[in-house]
């Protein structure tokens, strides 16, 4: 059994809090109940839909070889573009959750380490338009599709960096989708423990994509500098909100 349907079981057997269940802070039920399982239904959800099927559909009409190595880095065809898309890019739900917390923390600066096709830049700029996304990532493809598929980029404060040149603002809120490379992750992971403020969040992609990713997961779990942390299984939430008691929560997302 793969390792990820293995601790898809053990997550929901953990898991123990939903709809602010056995939460005594009043920050964190509200921010729990509210914002991360929140049901309002919000009219730009409509819009991440559409720019996925864009998506798909891009990938489908472009032959570049510059994106066949997309497809290869996950060892797809080139003929499964929904499957590169999962690969990639957060699920519906999840995204909604992230597009909620932003719309909530409303960061000034929003830093999207990893690769993307652009509609997770995109839900991170229209949760705050006032915010600066920056895209930091090695592999210039990802940046060239993101930025067709936006072609506005520059309109909606989306800035793509490479790894080598980190933008120089503060980091107030971060997302590291990098669930297949476990080194890189926890390199990035480590660094942002080192550098956080007080209110800072961040999250974590594919924390149960492998054992060593857990095992990055566990060591932010344990970290002194981290207050509290939210697993919702495909995405792991890091508060290092001062104040605020330490505990970890598997939430029942």
């Amino acid at each position: 059994m793969k390792f990820r349907t293995i601790s898809r079981i053990n997550y929901i057997k953990s898991a123990r809090h939903r709809r602010g269940f056995g939460i005594h802070s009043p920050f964190l039920f509200r921010l729990i109940t509210n914002v991360v399982e929140g049901k309002r239904n919000n009219p730009e959800y409509k819009n991440f839909k559409q720019l996925k099927k864009e998506a798909i559909a891009l990938l489908k009409g472009t032959m570049l070889p510059e994106l066949e190595s997309l497809f290869l880095r996950y060892n797809l065809p080139v003929s499964k573009p929904s499957k590169l898309y999962r690969k990639i890019e957060l699920p519906f739900r999840y995204s909604k959750a992230v597009y909620r917390l932003i719309q909530y923390f409303q960061p000034t600066n929003i830093f999207y380490f990893g690769p993307t096709l652009g509609v997770n830049l995109h839900i991170a700029n229209q949760a705050n338009p006032k915010s600066t996304v920056y895209h930091i990532d090695e592999d210039p493809n990802f940046q060239s599709f993101a930025s067709e598929l936006i072609p506005k980029a520059n309109e909606l404060s989306i800035k793509y960096l490479c790894e080598d040149l980190p933008p120089l603002v503060k980091a107030e809120f971060c997302f590291v989708n990098y669930p297949f490379d476990p080194v890189r992750c926890r390199k990035i992971v480590h660094k942002r423990i080192e550098e956080h403020g007080i209110d800072d969040v961040l999250i974590i992609r594919g924390i149960h994509e492998s054992k060593e990713m857990e095992d990055c997961w566990l060591e932010l779990t344990a970290s002194t500098e981290v207050r509290v942390t939210l697993d919702l299984f495909e995405i792991g939430i890091v508060l290092f909100r001062k104040g605020l008691q330490k505990e970890n929560f598997t939430l029942k997302f």
